[in-house]
């Protein structure tokens, strides 16, 4: 029986058909050197960041500030009497404290970028004072004034008035300064970023007389 003749291979046989050309690459879009150069800068920028905010982080568990300590060294309360005018009653009130700022760290100092102090009877805001913005090397001490004077309708009835009316009979009246502010903590060149302090002042103030005591403040929040 006869079988089909075996099939030639071609493998390393010349190739005789149409030439094929490479072809260029085309040429890069014009803008696009730039494009690498923003890309550079943005990941060079990104990269600082992340690595400046390590540095602050760290410098913060290494040096641990501490909070600042407030206290008020010393009031007076000049008025606060309680009138009454066409059925209203009105508060009128003269009073001023001076804050005293201690920096207790040793490594760290403090910027105070904003600062305002309210002064609160019962609950109700006798009124707001500005405060001056400062820098506070360590371990270092500041006065500031705060003042508050004005008239307040409170109402009727009030619960205030009945306040006003057992601390008049005393002669003793108790205000709540409250301190808010924004501050930062330096280290070396090294500034952190801002945070919110909130600080109260339970004090005590004796109406047209001295006898006020020194009185530390709480830093609730920072």
């Amino acid at each position: 029986m006869n079988q089909p003749p075996p099939q030639q291979s071609h493998l390393g046989t010349g190739y005789y058909g149409p030439p094929i050309y490479a072809y260029p690459q085309p040429p890069p879009p014009p803008n696009d050197h730039f494009r690498r150069l923003l890309t550079i800068a943005i990941r060079a920028f990104i990269a600082f960041c992340v690595a400046f905010g390590l540095a602050i982080l760290i410098l913060w568990l290494v040096f641990r500030p501490q909070k600042m300590r407030i206290a008020v060294s010393s009031a007076s309360l000049r008025r606060f009497d309680l009138t009454s005018s066409s059925g209203t009653r009105f508060l009128s009130f003269d009073l001023s404290a001076n804050l005293t700022f201690r920096n207790p760290n040793t490594r760290a100092g403090i910027y105070y970028d904003w600062l305002e102090a309210d002064a609160d009877f019962d609950g109700m805001r006798l009124g707001t004072a500005g405060l001056p913005a400062f820098y506070q090397a360590r371990k270092e001490t500041r006065e500031v004034l705060a003042v508050f004077q004005g008239r307040l309708e409170i109402g009727t009835p009030s619960g205030s008035e009945v306040e006003y009316q057992r601390d008049n009979a005393t002669g003793v009246f108790s205000v709540d300064l409250w301190i808010f502010g924004r501050v930062r903590y330096k280290f070396g060149s090294a500034v952190t970023r801002r945070y919110i302090m909130r600080a109260v002042c339970p004090a005590k103030l004796p109406l047209g007389k001295v006898g006020f005591s020194y009185t530390d403040c709480k830093v609730l929040d920072l």
